[in-house]
């Protein structure tokens, strides 16, 4: 069980950053935030979309957040915190071989749904 909020997020950050080997584009590699956009340009209900975010893990506060896009994605029955329009994740302050698993699984059906919207 790991509690030190660097060492989760750092955990986290790992199973992430493959992901920017398959389509995306890291936007903010920092001590405290990892974040992955997709940017091919593609066209969504009449407007150019240059960028789209994908997924990020930051420490912030006293926990680590871990963010999905959730454009065009039912979030129904995901025990996902809403973060605003379109993103949702979890808050993290202890992480087991469970819910990291979890969140691999998450980021994972988040991939999948962009490739088969075509967003990467």
């Amino acid at each position: 069980m790991k509690t030190d909020l660097v060492e989760i997020f750092q955990t986290i950050r790992a199973g992430i950053q493959p992901y920017a080997t398959m389509g995306y584009t890291v936007h903010e590699n920092s001590e405290t935030g990892y974040d992955l956009y997709s940017e091919k340009n593609i066209e969504q209900n009449g407007e150019k979309v240059t960028e789209r975010f994908f997924t990020g893990v930051y420490i912030n506060g006293n926990e680590v957040e871990v963010k999905v896009n959730t454009d065009e994605f039912s979030t129904k029955n995901q025990q996902l915190i809403a973060f605003g329009e379109n993103t949702a994740g979890l808050r993290i302050v202890q992480l087991d071989d469970t819910k990291l698993k979890e969140v691999e699984t998450l980021i994972e059906i988040i991939h999948t749904h962009f490739k088969e919207k075509e967003w990467i």
